[in-house]
């Protein structure tokens, strides 16, 4: 599992230029909710921000890697034969090495919520960003191994991230939204986690403990790419 963690984090940090690339959507939906809302907003900015660094990399990111893994062949070869053991630990490695190239902003973000809102918001903080990264590294291997194209697999995994951090309440707080509506996007994972790290608590935290058991299950349960 270290091997893979490691050539992840090699392979995805050589580029400065990437990193920088990587984190313009998310600072820049900061930038213009904080603008739009003249401030207000601007602590659930900061969280959809972390939201969607962690939902793109393991739903997005994580889903195209495993399918171009498929692909080339014998670099699927050398990879699996990097870890020894059961498949979870194969599938965990990939998902924390994958994760690396977020590390930073997450950790600045979480960092600047954590100032504004106190020492007492950080427990609600972290277990909405573990409960998220579960989650999301899931469903990037039930995508990863399910869909055999790559094109399919990037237009559906981007789609899917876009779906639940741009127009849901996660970058912006739900009481902008008829209520109707609200209650239906409370079951979201996206908008659970959001919520528990400004502050939220009660449903949202066993909303995102449901998501968090999914996720792992799923990772528990990943059988590879023989299939």
């Amino acid at each position: 599992m270290m091997a893979l963690i490691e050539y992840y984090a090699r392979a995805l940090t050589k580029g400065k230029f990437a990193l920088v690339s990587f984190a313009l959507q998310p600072l820049s939906f900061i930038f213009i909710v904080y603008v739009v809302s003249g401030g207000r907003f601007l602590d659930r900015a900061l969280a959809g921000a972390i939201v969607s660094f962690i939902a793109g990399v393991g739903i997005a990111d994580l889903s195209i890697e495993l399918v171009g893994m498929k692909a080339r062949s014998k670099f699927y070869d050398i990879i699996m034969s990097l870890s020894p053991g059961g498949n979870w630990r194969k599938a965990l490695g990939i998902s924390i090495g994958m994760s690396i190239p977020a590390f930073p902003y997450v950790t600045l973000l979480t960092l600047l919520i954590s100032w504004r809102l106190g020492l007492e918001a950080i427990p609600g903080i972290l277990f909405g960003i573990v409960s998220l990264w579960l989650w999301s590294a899931g469903v990037g291997f039930l995508m990863g191994v399910k869909i055999k194209e790559p094109l399919t697999v990037m237009r559906l995994s981007n789609l899917t991230v876009t779906a639940l951090t741009v127009f849901p309440p996660v970058y912006y707080p739900e009481s902008v939204l008829p209520e109707k509506i609200v209650v239906a996007m409370n079951f979201l994972p996206t908008v659970s986690a959001a919520k528990l790290m400004t502050g939220g608590g009660g449903s949202a935290f066993l909303i995102s403990l449901f998501w968090t058991v999914f996720g792992a299950l799923l990772l528990w349960k990943f059988k590879g790419f023989e299939d």
